[in-house]
């Protein structure tokens, strides 16, 4: 299994452009391997016998809403505040490492 470190952390935050601290990096490499036992709890779970959901709940439930169109900006709007355009897109950097 993979070893999640501190380190692993500071070096994916450096890679998202942020800085963490040691202290951050340990906690949050601490919560992260509390997740995983409880993922690994989760994989121990026979559900061979379970029929596989679509919905979450057997009867409509009232609190979802029917997908309505409300306010639509024209591309215009959407890229009024842009710092840089072209044909209609926003021109960004390349982020892919």
């Amino acid at each position: 299994m993979t070893q999640y470190t501190p380190d692993t952390f500071k070096l994916l935050a450096k890679q998202l452009r942020f800085e963490l601290s040691d202290e951050e990096a340990i906690d949050i490499s601490n919560e992260f391997e509390v997740l995983i036992h409880q993922m690994n709890l989760l994989d121990k779970i026979d559900t061979s016998k379970c029929e596989p959901m679509v919905y979450p709940f057997e009867e409509e439930t009232s609190f979802m809403r029917e997908d309505v169109v409300e306010q639509v900006f024209t591309q215009e709007e959407a890229l009024l505040n842009a710092p840089q355009k072209k044909n209609g897109f926003f021109v960004t950097r390349k982020v892919v490492l």
